[in-house]
């Protein structure tokens, strides 16, 4: 390890480059995370955050739901599935499925909301289908809706700068104190 901070001369970066490659390593970590839960979930969309009233009582708006992606024949009578579709193109769709008719092989999948009178438009395929939902989180996708909202954007850029600019001001200000006392003829502090 410290070979590797001589061969990069860690040391001699200024805090704010050290911050951004920190950020960097942390980003990328996530996105790997991400990625395995993808596969292992078999889906390209393992969590879904429920944005509307149609599913009530069974889930809320800001439910955070974890998906499972399953082969057609897995799927039930009674799974609430995520789909995506033309005539609803804001968000994913959560809904129940309420009839499978299999067709010369083919599965179509109709679905309707909970809280809906009416089944949804047309049926699902397979291909429409993003996943099953096998767990929900209450609320926690409060988080994820605030931060796709302009207050949020806001809240992410001031968070961002000032973990790029407090460390660079810190070490400043710590730089700062040393030579005040070595003006004062006081040997640095080590921290």
């Amino acid at each position: 390890m410290e070979r590797a901070r001589r061969v990069i001369k860690w040391s001699e970066r200024s805090e704010t480059v050290k911050t951004v490659a920190v950020l960097v390593i942390v980003v990328v970590a996530t996105m790997g995370g991400y990625g395995l839960f993808m596969l292992g979930m078999r889906t390209s969309s393992p969590l879904v955050v429920v944005t509307s009233e149609s599913m009530i009582p069974a889930l809320y708006p800001g439910d955070l739901l974890v998906l499972q992606g399953r082969a057609v024949e897995d799927i039930s009578v009674g799974d609430i599935i995520v789909y995506v579709d033309d005539w609803y193109t804001d968000a994913p769709i959560v809904h129940r499925v309420v009839e499978i008719q299999v067709v010369t092989g083919t599965y179509y999948f109709f679905t309707r909301g909970d809280a809906n009178h009416a089944n949804d438009i047309g049926n699902r395929t397979i291909d429409e289908i993003v996943g099953v939902v096998v767990y929900r989180i209450p609320n926690l996708g409060h988080v994820s809706l605030f931060l796709r909202s302009p207050p949020g954007y806001l809240f992410i850029a001031l968070v961002f700068i000032a973990i790029i600019i407090l460390p660079e001001l810190a070490c400043k200000g710590r730089g700062e104190d040393e030579v005040e006392q070595q003006k004062a003829g006081m040997p640095p502090v080590e921290g």
